[in-house]
C-alpha cells in the first residue's frame, strides 16, 4: 500500500522514492510460545523472509521505474534508523497499522509522525485509482494544522477542489479567512465549511471527520496530529487523530 502510493505521488511531482523494507519482527526473534516450538519458529522466520521478498517485488514493479529510486532492505534496520532516513525525505509515506502484527506497528507510526520532523502520509489498504483531485483540510487554527497545510501546499495547488473544514468552531474564530486569503494568493481556490461536533468524544469527532471526507468525495485528508504523550489510547495520540489514522479509507497527510 505504501509503495504504490509513494510511486504515484512521486510521479505526479516528477520526484523519486527511497523505498525501505522495515521489519517489525526479525528472523529468530519470536515470542516465548514460538521459541518453545521449533516448527512455529521456522514458520515465523519464513514469514519474515517472505515479507522481505514481497517488498523487493513491489519495489521492482512500482518504484524501480522512477529515476534515481533506491531500495533498502537491511533486516538489521532499527526504528531509529528508519526515523533517521525519513528526516532526509520531503515526505514520509507509510502503511496503515492494523490488527495483523506483521503490519507496521503503532509505535512506528508514532515515531514517523513525531520524530522524523517531516509530513507523513498514511496509505490506505485499498488505494483507488486516479489523481488526488479533491482534498479536505481539517482546520482548527492550531500550529499542527498550520504545519499540515504548509506541507500539503503542492497537493492543494494541483487539486481541482479544496474544502477547508472549520472543525467545531466558527471560521472566523480559528482564522479561516486568513487561511483562505493565503491560499488564494497561491492560486488555490478553496471553500470553507463548518462542522459542529458538540459533545462528541475524540473518537466520535474522528468518525465524523471521516464521514465528512467521504461525503465530499475526498482523495486526500489533511490534518494536524495531536495528543502526543497525553492520552493512553491507540498510538498515544489524541482520540480524533487515533480514530482517523486507524480507519481513514483515503490517503491521510499528517503533521505535528
Amino acid at each position: 500500500m505504501s509503495f504504490r502510493l509513494a510511486a504515484r505521488i512521486a510521479a505526479a511531482f516528477d520526484g523519486t522514492v527511497d523505498a525501505v523494507h522495515f521489519a517489525e519482527h526479525r528472523e529468530h526473534e519470536s515470542d516465548i510460545t514460538v521459541q518453545s516450538m521449533p516448527f512455529l519458529s521456522r514458520l515465523s522466520d519464513d514469514r519474515v523472509k517472505a515479507r522481505a521478498l514481497e517488498s523487493r517485488r513491489a519495489f521492482r514493479e512500482l518504484i524501480a521505474p522512477l529515476k534515481d529510486a533506491t531500495f533498502t532492505g537491511d533486516q538489521a534496520m532499527t526504528r531509529a534508523d528508519l526515523v533517521r532516513t525519513g528526516r532526509f525525505a520531503s515526505l514520509v509515506v507509510i502503511g496503515r497499522p492494523g490488527a495483523d502484527d506483521e503490519n507496521i506497528s503503532p509505535e512506528t507510526v508514532k515515531a514517523a509522525i513525531y520524530d522524523c520532523a517531516r509530513p507523513v502520509v498514511i496509505a490506505p489498504p485499498d488505494l483507488k485509482a486516479g489523481p488526488i483531485a479533491s482534498i479536505v483540510v481539517a482546520w482548527n487554527g492550531s500550529s499542527q494544522a498550520a504545519r499540515a497545510v504548509g506541507s500539503a501546499l503542492p497537493f492543494l495547488a494541483k487539486a481541482g477542489k479544496v474544502t477547508v473544514l472549520a472543525a467545531g468552531a466558527e471560521p472566523e474564530d480559528v482564522g479561516a479567512p486568513l487561511l483562505m486569503r493565503n491560499l488564494g494568493r497561491r492560486g488555490i481556490a478553496a471553500t470553507v465549511d463548518t462542522a459542529k461536533f458538540g459533545t462528541l468524544t475524540g473518537r466520535g469527532r474522528g468518525r465524523a471527520l471521516l464521514a465528512y471526507a467521504k461525503d465530499k468525495g475526498a482523495d486526500l485528508l489533511v490534518m494536524g496530529a495531536y495528543g502526543h504523550g497525553q492520552l493512553s489510547n491507540f498510538l498515544g495520540l489524541g482520540g480524533a487523530t487515533a480514530k482517523v489514522i486507524a480507519s481513514c479509507p483515503i490517503p491521510l497527510l499528517l503533521a505535528h
